[in-house]
């Protein structure tokens, strides 16, 4: 399993559609294969901060077919505009647990 965990700033004031339009696009994730979970997190001490978390069976489910796929450009389409700058996104596997 490889969990993709990107960061994202988000414009203030727009906590709120940013989570609304993420919660829209779950399905887009749900139908990829190779999809596992996703999970949205807040920081406390900076609310324009979040975690996106997803989990993939292996890292090209998410770089050669979410990546390359209309759920993509979709998915940037409802999200995007909220960003105040590009995703930091880094790819993981478990050592230890």
């Amino acid at each position: 399993m490889i969990r993709e965990i990107a960061t994202v700033l988000i414009k203030p004031g727009s906590e709120t559609p940013f989570e609304r339009n993420f919660v829209t696009a779950i399905p887009l994730f749900e139908r990829a294969k190779g999809w596992r979970s996703v999970r949205l997190e807040r920081s406390v001490e900076n609310p324009q901060r979040y975690l996106i978390i997803i989990v993939w069976e292996t890292l090209e489910d998410h770089i050669v077919g979410f990546r390359n796929s209309d759920d993509h450009r979709r998915w940037r389409e409802l999200v995007g505009s909220f960003f105040a700058s590009p995703p930091l996104v880094d790819h993981t596997e478990t050592v230890f647990e």
